[in-house]
């Protein structure tokens, strides 16, 4: 079964490589939601390290994720998540087969 993912109107099938449409969606949310104005976001880009997010941020960007996504982020996996890939993939795995 083919997997795909859809962002920002862009279909990408069976891999992750080219995840700047989500980083740049997750840069739009830190901006309109958290009042955070970032450049140069790549998918390693650590939340909490690199944007200095601290833990009600993380949980208003996670809530703001998952209205955006219409995915529930469980508290385990949301403690698993470090940078945005590891968000990518936490929302592509609760999303199923496509985002947008």
């Amino acid at each position: 079964m083919a997997t795909f993912l859809v962002c920002n109107g862009i279909i990408y099938k069976d891999k992750l490589t080219n995840m700047q449409p989500f980083v740049n969606s997750i840069q739009k949310l830190l901006k309109q939601k958290l009042n955070i104005y970032t450049t140069g976001l790549t998918p390693k880009t650590d939340l909490k390290k690199d944007l200095n997010l601290v833990d009600w941020e993380m949980l208003y960007l996670l809530n703001a994720v998952e209205k955006k996504w219409h995915v529930s982020i469980a508290q385990n996996e949301s403690d698993n998540i470090g940078n945005i890939e590891q968000l990518l993939a936490v929302v592509k795995k609760q999303s199923g087969k496509s985002m947008s």
